[in-house]
């Protein structure tokens, strides 16, 4: 029998070699695997980056061209049709966006179709809880949407999806990408600061700088726009233009007397026969004049009494063979407002006086040097009312009134207000003024002087730019106090935003005035880390390039200060040929602003247009846009 012998002492290494062949091969394909796909992964996310950051850059740029075409516009938008300029100006800023983010995306060789890849909208903020949402396709827009594709099929097309390398060897080639970015302009809580200060009557009124800037002849011509404002009143027998008073004598026998006064000469009429009459001087000199004929005479000083001003007249007339006498004094308010037909004839405003506006004729320098003293109208009287009783409690219907500066600054204000609602980028507005003291603007109460009614007080930063415009509209020019005081209207605008601005909004102020602060608050100081430096270094060099030792200016900047360190931006209008320019350039630029300069021209015409463009470049002045990749940032 044959015996078949089995080796059982073998390595068991030897027993399971091919095993190993095996398992190597599948170990270095799934490694193969994990390579390709880690690979073809940093692939994917290299282009996805670079697809992202072209897509951020495509929407900044096309949201900044919002901002430029707004810009554009500031500088010849005029009263009329502001709200459809705005809109045709974001109608054209869509066209230029388009345009824009194209051109970025090309740059940075990536591919979108302007028509179909870049979306507009309007961003908006809930007025409590400052969530913002987009709403896309509805106009005015603020907000731009830039997706950059990488999903097309054909390997040919600009737009084809992203090669891949190793992926190939699993039969899956290409990968479809999407990078999308929103860039938006934020929403603003503008408090517009406004001077309401006395001075800013001063271009409607014969005082020399006004007079050498703008000619007496557009005063006067203004005054008459003031008088046709209130509709044209007259009282007792005075018309527009300044004249002559013709005074008739106070007796009540007949025949009457009647005297022009021209300041040193004097007309005399009567219907009888002239006999004598005797001329007082200012310097209490008299001159008779004997053997007079006739039924009139032009009398005045001769020889040393030549050019005096004539105080009072006695004059003596004749009847069958009886004398008779009149008595002229020329400085008796009485005798004056008989002249004037004022005698039972009410003053029409709550405060001044008929005796007061006679005094104003007789003495006033600004009367004098226009070259109406010693006469009266209308024209007299509208200036007795601007210069010497301006405040509303006073004469409260100049607010209906074109007065210089003041209602080129309402005009202004106007235009802002038509401006933020057809701009309709959710901006919020409040007013503060200022003169000797400040407030807020948040109420209109009919009066008798005023029908019209406002009340914001519950949100007096607010989206009812009409309500804004309506309070300003009823303003004027010292309608409360005189003097101006800068630095309080910044604190109450400070004071505003920190209790009613809406989270999320940018913070500005507008600061405006006409003059120089020559007011303040009580019981202010400087803080201990206060600096010249850090505000007004305009060279960057470490020195202060405006500093001041005006403890009025000085409140200001504390305040500026204050407004720095919460993050407000300040913009800054100085108006008027007496501004103090340097001063507001300097807050401006410690308030991260814009100064603009309204320097007021030769003409009144000049001022308004001057106006009208700096109110617009302020509401043209959007936040740069911010960039966010989710719709409602």
């Amino acid at each position: 029998m044959k015996t078949t012998t089995i080796r059982t002492d073998l390595p068991r290494e030897e027993k399971r070699k091919g095993a190993f062949m095996i398992l190597t091969f599948f170990g270095i394909m799934a490694t193969a695997g994990f390579l390709a796909m880690s690979i073809d992964l940093g692939v994917v996310a290299v282009f996805k980056v670079r697809m992202q950051n072209v897509a951020d850059a495509a929407a900044l740029a096309a949201a900044q061209e919002i901002s430029i075409a707004l810009d554009e516009i500031s500088d010849q938008i005029s009263s009329g049709n502001v709200q459809g300029e705005v809109q045709d100006a974001n109608s054209y800023a869509q066209d230029q966006a388009r345009v824009m983010a194209e051109h970025v995306a090309e740059l940075n060789g990536m591919f979108i179709d302007p028509q179909i890849d870049v979306l507009f909208g309007q961003r908006t903020l809930d007025e409590n809880s400052g969530e913002a949402t987009i709403t896309w396709g509805v106009s005015p827009f603020n907000a731009v949407k830039v997706i950059v594709r990488k999903d097309n099929p054909s390997q040919t097309a600009p737009d084809a999806k992203v090669d891949l390398f190793f992926a190939k060897m699993f039969d899956n080639d290409q990968v479809a990408l999407r990078a999308e970015a929103v860039a938006y302009i934020d929403s603003r809580d503008l408090v517009v600061v406004m001077d309401f200060s006395g001075s800013m009557v001063y271009d409607s009124l014969w005082r020399s700088d006004s007079i050498d800037k703008l000619g007496q002849q557009a005063i006067d011509d203004g005054l008459y726009n003031i008088w046709t404002d209130l509709d044209s009143p007259t009282y007792g027998n005075m018309q527009f233009d300044n004249d002559w008073i013709t005074i008739p004598s106070d007796s009540s026998s007949s025949p009457k007397v009647s005297l022009t006064w021209k300041k040193s000469t004097v007309d005399i009429t009567t219907t009888k026969q002239l006999d004598y009459a005797r001329l007082y001087f200012s310097d209490n000199k008299y001159q008779n004049f004997s053997s007079l004929s006739g039924q009139s005479k032009t009398l005045s000083g001769t020889g040393s009494n030549s050019g005096k001003l004539i105080k009072y007249a006695k004059v003596r007339y004749k009847e069958n063979g009886r004398e008779y006498y009149a008595d002229f004094d020329l400085f008796d308010y009485d005798t004056l407002k008989r002249g004037l037909d004022l005698n039972g004839v009410n003053y029409p405003y709550p405060s001044g006086s008929w005796n007061s506006f006679i005094s104003y004729c007789l003495n006033d320098s600004e009367v004098n040097r226009a070259g109406y003293r010693y006469q009266f109208g209308m024209m007299n009287l509208v200036h007795y009312w601007l210069d010497a009783q301006m405040p509303y409690s006073s004469t409260p219907e100049l607010w209906k009134t074109r007065h210089y500066p003041f209602n080129a600054v309402k005009s202004g204000g106007s235009l802002l207000c038509e401006f933020l609602d057809g701009l309709d980028f959710g901006d919020h507005l409040g007013l503060v003024t200022y003169d000797t003291y400040h407030r807020v603007e948040s109420q209109l109460v009919p009066d008798g002087w005023v029908s019209e009614s406002v009340d914001i007080g519950a949100t007096p930063i607010t989206d009812d730019y009409s309500a804004i415009d309506t309070i300003q509209k009823h303003k004027q020019a010292a309608h409360y106090y005189n003097t101006t005081n800068v630095g309080g209207g910044l604190h109450e605008a400070i004071k505003l935003l920190d209790e009613h601005s809406r989270y999320g909004s940018q913070k500005t102020i507008l600061l405006m005035t006409d003059g120089n602060a020559n007011t303040s608050d009580n019981n202010w100081s400087v803080p201990s880390d206060f600096s010249w430096n850090a505000m007004t270094d305009y060279n960057g060099d470490g020195v202060a390039d405006y500093t001041t030792s005006d403890s009025h200016k000085l409140y200001t900047f504390v305040r500026v200060k204050q407004a720095i360190d919460k993050g407000y931006t300040i913009h800054t209008m100085s108006v008027g040929a007496n501004a103090d320019r340097d001063f507001m350039k300097a807050i401006a630029f410690a308030g991260d602003g814009i100064w603009v300069d309204v320097p007021g021209g030769t003409t009144v015409a000049a001022m308004e247009e001057q106006m009208l463009q700096a109110f617009a470049r302020i509401a043209a002045n959007v936040p740069p846009p911010k960039l966010t990749h989710s719709e409602s940032p």
